[in-house]
């Protein structure tokens, strides 16, 4: 992969990105010695971020702002270079994990050694691969290989906020080969993680600042990646295993749930709704969904609800209302409940 420092410019087998990266670090803290003509702390941090999303075609696309933030508004961004201390025989080497949002005209992205997880949080978008579109909802997930010069955008109209996690080198880890054999065969991986998922739970805790505080921070990032990589490896097997088609009125009951979760919703009235039995659809529910159409609503609830406390200065009194919680006493049991902590103690881990 083809790198540029400074004005030099190191060809395809050089040495190593993570030299790259410590020379950037070397050199970003030597500003006062630097001649007055040579760029500044903020344009080599451009310079490397840039290159960790697309493949530069000159240095002065590098560092052009248009360039930059054409299509994608980059809101948390963290590298993490332990990983390979943990699982030594992955192949994985730097990992890039940010936060953006993006827009209709979108960003490229290219690599001949990485590949690229994206998390849909929140709003629609699609990523063209290979000249095949692919939508992208809330819940919505996608791995792919960077070589294959993946197109990502927001639908016309749409806002659209992901979390994203680019892994240099080529995943070979026997500890989610699954996952690694298809994305070498296959080329991508696509599957979901809804409301309540340990999947979710992990981005959260990836994109919080608050992870980098603790006495070993690079220890916790590498535990907490390969669990995420272990739930996408889980998933597949899973999936593999039972190859299960939701019925569609069970599909539509979720997506029901999705977009009316503030409302008061009770199984009676869902199944008035749908004009199905409440004891059969929430037994069908569970078999395919995993849990009951309550639970179901209350994770979706909750998730919001963390968003809301996260992004927002609403009391907790005030999000329990928007999530669908009235009464507060109920909205903190519930929420320590399936969380482990209270609302405040959630929004300070976050700040």
């Amino acid at each position: 992969m083809a790198v540029f420092v400074d004005r030099n410019y190191a060809p395809e087998g050089a040495d190593r990105e993570e030299e790259y990266l410590a020379e950037f670090i070397e050199r970003s803290g030597a500003g006062a010695a630097r001649a007055n003509d040579a760029p500044g702390e903020e344009e080599y941090l451009a310079l490397f971020m840039a290159h960790s999303l697309e493949e530069p075609q000159s240095r002065s696309e590098l560092v052009n702002d248009s360039y930059l933030h054409r299509g994608l508004e980059i809101k948390y961004s963290k590298f993490v270079s332990g990983y390979s201390r943990l699982d030594p025989g992955s192949g994985v080497g730097l990992v890039r994990l940010s936060s953006a949002s993006v827009t209709p005209e979108g960003f490229n992205v290219y690599s001949d050694g990485a590949t690229l997880m994206c998390y849909s949080l929140l709003g629609e978008g699609e990523v063209v691969v290979n000249g095949r579109g692919i939508k992208l909802r809330k819940y919505d997930f996608i791995w792919l290989d960077c070589a294959s010069r993946p197109h990502f955008r927001a639908l016309p109209g749409r806002s659209w906020e992901c979390a994203f996690v680019r892994v240099q080198g080529a995943a070979d880890s026997p500890l989610f080969a699954h996952a690694c054999r298809l994305l070498r065969s296959e080329g991508l991986i696509q599957l979901t993680f809804g409301a309540g998922t340990r999947f979710r739970s992990l981005i959260w805790q990836l994109l919080s600042p608050r992870t980098e505080s603790g006495p070993d921070p690079e220890a916790v990032y590498a535990h907490l990646l390969l669990s995420l990589f272990l739930e996408v490896d889980l998933a597949i097997v899973s999936a593999s295993a039972r190859q299960v088609i939701v019925p569609d009125i069970i599909a539509a009951i979720q997506s029901y749930l999705e977009r009316n979760y503030s409302r008061s919703i009770s199984l009676d009235a869902l199944s008035h709704t749908f004009s199905i039995s409440k004891y059969h659809m929430s037994r069908e529910f569970k078999r395919y969904v995993g849990k009951s159409p309550n639970d179901y609503l209350i994770d979706i609830r909750l998730d919001r609800a963390k968003e809301l406390l996260v992004d927002s200065k609403r009391t907790i009194s005030e999000i329990g209302q928007l999530v669908g919680i009235p009464n507060t006493n109920h909205f903190l049991y519930l929420f320590k409940n399936r969380e482990g902590l209270t609302p405040s103690a959630f929004r300070k881990q976050r700040i």
